[in-house]
């Protein structure tokens, strides 16, 4: 479809008139390449989202996990879910911001230090001066860049990861936004991220976060650290994660924790979320830093690690692959056969993983769920845990997590 269409529904998005929004989407998505540029598009709109009454705006929040679903798939798949994130959008009040405002007001601000930048960035956000944390987190990355203003983001939200640790997912879900849509467009979520932490950190006073300079004595093994948490012997695992954190090995450290996360993954699945985000935080992070988040969470998200051995996945077995889909899709549509048999057999058919979490995503517009949100950002955590687990583990998050969903 011609460009200038596409266009149209790009004015419209900003906007509440859903009605000619969606019946032009629904025209543009005859064609399935429009699918990434109206899904790139929605992730700077809805960075904008901005209500009042609400403490954790989840707008982005949902984006993002929707996002990271739809790149499991490929168009024609998916649309059924980026139908529903258009249709989204338009329920959500939106601040104005624009990459051209957003950098005029960046500019404003006399050049300084990175320290002094910093330090000045803390101390707004703990004043509750919104404005000016936007304007000095998109400063901090035109000068420095994203990567560098993301990072400085995050880990102000280590000061306090927040009630579900929504302070630490916001501040990794607008820094991935960011980084995805690069200069200058990704200064929208920053501007918008320093609002979001003027309200959500305001009198909160920095955490100190020892500096090490080195790995320390610790042996960076994560089977070694999987036995040590198993037996509950966590006089060891400190320096063990330390030392995985300063050899490049933050985000493979996260495995038992998302593995025991998957297990018991929490009120409307917030602990998988968090130990998700985290895994997507390492990259931004030091290694001091990952060293004390994960001593953080390896104490405090949940109490039971190890793999159930009764969702260890058998021998390979030779089905029809059609008919292990076609079951798979029966679990999610009538939660009969349960998720973990047909999932099972799918995985122990040799269905490549890849293939079952795109069927997934495909099935999701055929869902009629009211806490649409929550069962994104979800099922985005099941989903992204068991690709990063793997073909072997992948049962555990997706039994559980498909046995619950959707919400």
């Amino acid at each position: 479809m011609a460009s200038k269409d596409v266009e149209r529904l790009f004015a419209i998005l900003p906007t509440f008139e859903h009605q000619r929004g969606i019946r032009l989407f629904d025209d543009l998505t005859k064609d399935p390449a429009n699918a990434a540029p109206i899904l790139e598009e929605l992730l700077l709109v809805v960075s904008n989202h901005d209500d009042p009454q609400l403490h954790t705006p989840h707008g982005l929040l949902t984006l993002e996990a929707g996002r990271d679903l739809l790149r499991l798939t490929r168009p024609p798949g998916g649309l059924g879910l980026l139908r529903f994130l258009v249709l989204y959008n338009f329920s959500l009040q939106k601040r104005a911001l624009t990459p051209a405002a957003v950098g005029a007001e960046a500019r404003a601000i006399p050049a300084a230090t990175a320290e002094d930048m910093e330090l000045a960035y803390r101390k707004v956000v703990h004043d509750h001066a919104g404005s000016k944390a936007a304007a000095l987190l998109a400063r901090i990355g035109l000068d420095r860049g994203i990567e560098t203003a993301a990072h400085l983001a995050i880990r102000t939200s280590l000061d306090d990861l927040g009630r579900l640790g929504h302070n630490l997912a916001m501040a990794v879900a607008y820094s991935e936004a960011a980084s995805s849509l690069g200069l200058p467009r990704g200064l929208v979520p920053l501007a918008n991220l320093g609002y979001v932490q003027a309200i959500s950190l305001q009198g909160v006073a920095p955490v100190d976060i020892p500096i090490f300079t080195n790995p320390g004595a610790g042996k960076p093994d994560v089977e070694l650290l999987g036995r040590l948490l198993e037996d509950w012997e966590f006089d060891r695992v400190e320096e063990i994660l330390r030392a995985l954190a300063f050899e490049g090995q933050a985000d493979a450290v996260y495995r038992p924790l998302l593995v025991a996360a998957s297990a018991e993954p929490g009120f409307l699945g917030h602990t998988l979320g968090e130990a998700h985000a985290a895994r997507l935080a390492s990259r931004y992070l030091t290694p001091s830093e990952n060293a004390w988040l994960l001593w953080k969470l390896y104490r405090t998200l949940t109490t039971k690690f190890g793999y159930p051995e009764f969702l260890r996945i058998g021998p390979p077995e030779s089905t029809d692959r059609s008919s292990l889909i076609a079951a798979l899709e029966s679990s999610l549509r009538y939660k009969s056969p349960p998720a973990e048999e047909t999932v099972r057999h799918a995985l122990e058919a040799d269905v490549p993983l890849d293939d079952i979490l795109a069927a997934v995503v495909d099935f999701y517009g055929q869902w009629t769920v009211g806490e649409k949100e929550h069962t994104i950002s979800y099922l985005n955590a099941v989903l992204q845990t068991a690709k990063f687990l793997g073909k072997e583990e992948a049962l555990l998050p997706l039994a559980i997590g498909l046995s619950k969903l959707p919400f």
